[in-house]
């Protein structure tokens, strides 16, 4: 008879990562190296010493790329995409997070990592992928309406109305004036009122004008 087989039982995870699975970077017109956080998580009862690599090792800044977590704490990794030319092709970028069960919080040196027996250390992959942000939408930009008109259309109309009501008034001040003018005729008085007169109608049209036009 055969012996049963013995599943050999699987390590208790180390450490936990989020994301899990893929390192998504937002690029767009006003951010050309994007940035993202990784967040390593401590799921052991003692220390844990991690390590980030990557395959694209000159396209990306790590911060910090090793170090050492506590039991039940976390660390964020902040990794910035700053590649160009061939090397933005992130669809065959990969990233690998090592970690190891450590007695000591210290930094663990990359003489530690090469003694470190190879069973003992977990790794977890991760894709990376581009998300390529949309372009801001032009501001007030109109609308073509269905008559070949826009909007903003009204708004001229309104102004239109408003000059010529106001002109309309003026011109009936005018008159007005001149008729108080020439019933003062002859007299000093008469001067006067039509150098008065005659000031206010060009006061009030250098006035419109100048809030008609810097509206």
């Amino acid at each position: 008879m055969y012996a049963p087989c013995i599943k050999a039982m699987a390590l208790p995870r180390l450490f936990q990562l989020d994301p899990p699975d893929t390192l998504v970077f937002s690029k767009s017109k006003n951010v050309q190296t994007p940035s993202r956080t990784l967040r390593i998580t401590n799921t052991h009862t003692g220390n844990v010493a991690f390590k980030v690599k990557t395959t694209a090792p000159k396209s990306y800044l790590v911060r910090p790329s090793s170090g050492t977590v506590k039991p039940g704490e976390n660390l964020s990794v902040q990794i910035i995409f700053q590649g160009s030319g061939a090397d933005n092709n992130l669809a065959v970028h990969r990233f690998l997070v090592q970690g190891i069960a450590v007695q000591s919080s210290e930094q663990q040196s990359r003489e530690d990592w090469n003694n470190f027996a190879k069973e003992d250390i977990q790794e977890q992959r991760l894709n990376v992928a581009l998300e390529n942000g949309g372009e801001p939408e032009p501001e007030n930009v109109m609308e073509v309406d269905k008559g070949g008109g826009a909007e903003g259309t009204s708004d001229l109309q309104v102004k239109y109305d408003e000059l010529v009501q106001y002109t309309l008034m003026l011109e009936k001040e005018k008159k007005r004036l001149e008729s108080d003018i020439l019933s003062l005729k002859g007299s000093n008085q008469g001067s006067n009122s039509r150098v008065t007169g005659l000031t206010v109608i060009l006061t009030a049209l250098i006035a419109f004008s100048v809030s008609y036009f810097s509206a």
